[in-house]
């Protein structure tokens, strides 16, 4: 799915982390004096496909193990 722009409806390029708000370059340059403080959108599907992955590889093990997974892909994301 093809996060839009917020501002122009343009596909989204850059996230604010922590909310729903996206933009793509042009605007993101437009109302922001670093873009490097954005979260790319690219970055965010990384993070969610290493997730996705890691649920799979562990679907077999204990609960308490899962919870410890759990805690540590948070953790990365909040970095």
């Amino acid at each position: 799915m093809v996060k839009k722009c917020i501002v122009c409806e343009e596909e989204a390029k850059y996230k604010i982390k922590d909310t729903s708000d996206y933009y793509c370059e042009e605007c993101a340059k437009e109302n922001f004096a670093d873009i490097d403080l954005l979260v790319k959108v690219e970055e965010v599907a990384k993070q969610l496909k290493e997730f996705l992955k890691k649920k799979m590889q562990h679907m077999g093990k204990g609960e308490e193990e899962e919870k410890q997974d759990k805690e540590e892909i948070l953790n990365a994301q909040d970095n």
